[in-house]
């Protein structure tokens, strides 16, 4: 059993044992393995603690009873593993920052912690610290043709999926109906207005045999390249990327390449059809 099958099955096991007190030690013995070692893979492959996630998720099913059930404080606060009623107020208000009976009473909004889809991945122990796998690579200039966009990797789901749109419909002209193998995606911080990034989707120039109307040429430069692979999109998993790259740059030794004018970019290779698995390509030192 890998690291991510051990947290997929620890998390169903806790989404069905809300209601009671869940140690470290019951979890790791369901994988035959140390406490210590349970805690470092669940915290590498969720990105919280164990106790953090367990903990957040009793609060958030106590608070969706609040809102649609008459029933008791108390008797929630009890149903979701809590020993009091004061324990229970004192954890719902450090988390949520509100009581549970003003809650229930006002018309407050609070970010619930929704059960975990893991996001397959594989990991590695560096300097005894769990850590997304990667490897390093020195690539040459790479010329691309293609389209950019300006975009913010926020909740604005509508832009986002405007951009996923026009990636989709860039695939289906210059790779699928044209000549060209491989989808490059480069993100570029933009100076004037940092939330937003450049986003720019190409094709690598050898590979473009037709009109070169409409496309801009960008470059991915020469660089030392730290080396990812996640499944799906960017646009759809970027907040565990980023976490996992946070904690991988505090322990790896490397430094990232600002010197670059990219951040990271992404590659959709020719099986990318089959295996939904794409590279992530970060400059570094």
């Amino acid at each position: 059993m890998n690291y991510v099958d051990n947290v997929n099955d620890a998390i169903q096991y806790i989404e069905s044992n809300l209601h009671r007190k869940l140690s470290l030690e019951e979890l790791a013995s369901r994988c035959y393995i140390s406490p210590t070692h349970f805690f470092r893979i669940f915290r590498a492959v969720t990105n919280q603690t164990v106790k953090s996630y367990i903990l957040r998720r009793r609060l958030s099913k106590a608070a969706i009873a609040l809102r649609k059930t008459d029933r008791n404080v108390v008797d929630i606060a009890f149903q979701y593993g809590f020993n009091s009623h004061e324990q229970f107020t004192r954890d719902f208000l450090k988390v949520f920052h509100i009581t549970p009976s003003r809650y229930r009473k006002e018309n407050i909004s609070v970010s619930l912690t929704k059960r975990i889809d893991i996001i397959e991945r594989d990991f590695k122990n560096k300097n005894n610290v769990i850590v997304v796998d990667h490897y390093c690579r020195k690539l040459k200039e790479i010329k691309l043709l293609g389209e950019e966009v300006l975009i913010h990797y926020s909740e604005n789901s509508c832009e986002m999926e405007e951009l996923s749109r026009k990636v989709l419909h860039f695939t289906e002209k210059y790779i699928y109906q044209g000549t060209a193998r491989r989808l490059f995606s480069i993100t570029r911080s933009n100076s004037s207005d940092p939330p937003r990034k450049f986003s720019f989707y190409g094709i690598a120039v050898e590979e473009h045999l037709g009109d070169r109307y409409g496309l801009v040429e960008r470059s991915i430069p020469e660089s030392k390249y730290a080396i990812f692979r996640y499944p799906g999109t960017m646009g759809l998993i970027f907040r565990t990327v980023f976490k996992d790259l946070d904690k991988w740059l505090s322990v790896s030794g490397l430094k990232l390449n600002n010197h670059e004018r990219i951040e990271y970019f992404e590659l959709f290779t020719e099986d990318y059809k089959q295996t939904r698995k794409f590279y992530l390509y970060v400059p570094v030192l």
